[in-house]
């Protein structure tokens, strides 16, 4: 690339990022590309025409710029673009994130259980001196968190807490009425979602809809560990304190947080002083290669189960053969074990009874835990027993290779053959899912 070009290419990607300076971005495409492979970049520029940069060994951020520069180009080409897409942030980021094959990686990049998201905004509730109560239980309103702060006065708010994979068309919609109805019941309403969550439904629409309902919104970022808050909510003009007071009977006993008077236990980070004014906010951010270095964007989280995991095993449900075995770096288990579990899968299922349900058992000082698909079955050995989340993902992990390795998995069922699996790819699917 001659200084001219450099200095172009400089300067057109000083233009992409202009439209987010000073902002905070919901989605980093920086972090979302330092997580793709290689080979997976290249095949996106050829499947989308990209020409090859003429440089050889570029680093994956190098080839996020090359990409951006050729996107900003066809952007401003295009007067339909410019009708479709307010900025050429906001074409680039959501290209690069519908594509069939990254925006797998924004599903494992923005992948936390309902739980752990449930647990996340609960801890940080908790530091704020808010009660939270787990509203499960209740069918009435469909809620899933009632928080209770009671000094000065009495104050409440209905919580409605959505995965990214929940936030389909259908779901969302649901939830704007869910949300509707809550406001006769809690002083506030607040919904909060996860990045992919709001990229599912689109930044402004999403504000705009929160802002008509008056909801307090909140993202939590798990790969960053942090919580933005979007939107400040306002009063509701319809509560019914005798509505109110009905629910609160319901609640039950114990709140699954209280207020915390002597220690944080948010471990998500959270600036109030940076939060509740949507304009400086946007979907996607750009950072310079010098300045994600700098700061460690794509800092690697500690895995939250690595201790207890041992061994995993997928595993045909037709002939019962192992296909991808997946072990714990640190302590690994005899080959006697794994086969005997093996052999003995078929008389765990009818033992532990499910085809399509998870299930715990004990084996040989271990805690297995299957999960059964329609053309797999999954065995988990830990060292303890599996909590919700880790449940949540395992059976997310399972959909997810299904949905993806369909037709390997039965071209498996005709020859036996592993080699149609990616298992550099797949042991990193279980790395992220399960946080071992």
């Amino acid at each position: 690339m001659t200084p001219e070009n450099l200095t172009e290419a400089e300067e057109i990607l000083r233009t992409i990022r202009k439209d987010v300076e000073g902002k905070f971005g919901i989605i980093c495409l920086n972090c979302l590309m330092v997580r793709a492979r290689f080979k997976e970049i290249y095949d996106f520029m050829n499947r989308h025409n990209i020409p090859l940069p003429e440089r050889e060994n570029l680093s994956k951020l190098d080839l996020l710029d090359h990409i951006s520069i050729y996107f900003y180009k066809q952007y401003q080409k295009s007067p339909t673009l410019k009708k479709q897409f307010k900025t050429p942030i906001t074409y680039i980021g959501d290209f690069i994130t519908t594509d069939e094959k990254i925006s797998d990686y924004l599903k494992r990049f923005d992948f936390i259980s309902k739980q752990e998201l449930i647990d996340a905004f609960a801890d940080y509730c908790a530091d704020y001196g808010i009660s939270v109560y787990n509203t499960a239980e209740i069918k009435d309103y469909s809620l899933d968190l009632f928080l209770i702060k009671k000094k000065p006065f009495l104050r409440t708010e209905a919580v409605f807490v959505k995965t990214g994979a929940e936030m389909t068309e259908e779901n969302y919609k649901n939830t704007f009425y869910l949300i509707n109805e809550a406001s006769k019941l809690a002083i506030w309403t607040v919904f909060v979602t996860t990045p992919r969550g709001v990229c599912k439904i689109g930044y402004e629409r999403l504000k705009r809809d929160m802002e008509n309902l008056n909801t307090w919104m909140y993202v939590i970022d798990p790969i960053h560990q942090k919580i933005l808050g979007i939107i400040k909510g306002k009063k509701s003009k319809v509560h019914d304190t005798s509505i109110r007071d009905e629910y609160i009977k319901k609640l039950p006993h114990e709140p699954i947080r209280t207020s915390s008077h002597v220690v944080k236990i948010s471990k998500y980070h959270f600036k109030e002083s940076e939060s509740y004014n949507p304009k400086n906010f946007a979907m996607f951010e750009l950072f310079p290669k010098e300045e994600l270095i700098l700061e460690d964007h794509a800092a690697a989280i500690k895995p939250k189960f690595k201790k207890t995991f041992r061994n995993l095993m997928i595993i045909d449900k037709n002939s019962g053969l192992n296909i991808i075995s997946y072990a714990s770096e640190d302590i690994s288990m005899e080959k006697e074990l794994i086969s005997g579990f093996l052999s003995a899968m078929d008389s765990f299922v009818s033992e532990i009874g499910g085809s399509a349900s998870m299930n715990e058992i004990s084996y040989k000082g271990f805690y297995v835990h299957a999960a059964y698909g329609q053309f797999i079955k999954i065995a988990l050995f830990l060292s303890k027993p599996a909590n919700q989340n880790l449940k949540e993902r395992l059976r997310y992990l399972l959909n997810q290779f299904e949905e993806h390795y369909h037709d390997q998995i039965l071209q498996f069922n005709k020859t036996g053959n592993t080699a149609v699996f990616d298992k550099e790819r797949i042991d990193m699917l279980i790395k992220e899912i399960l946080s071992v």
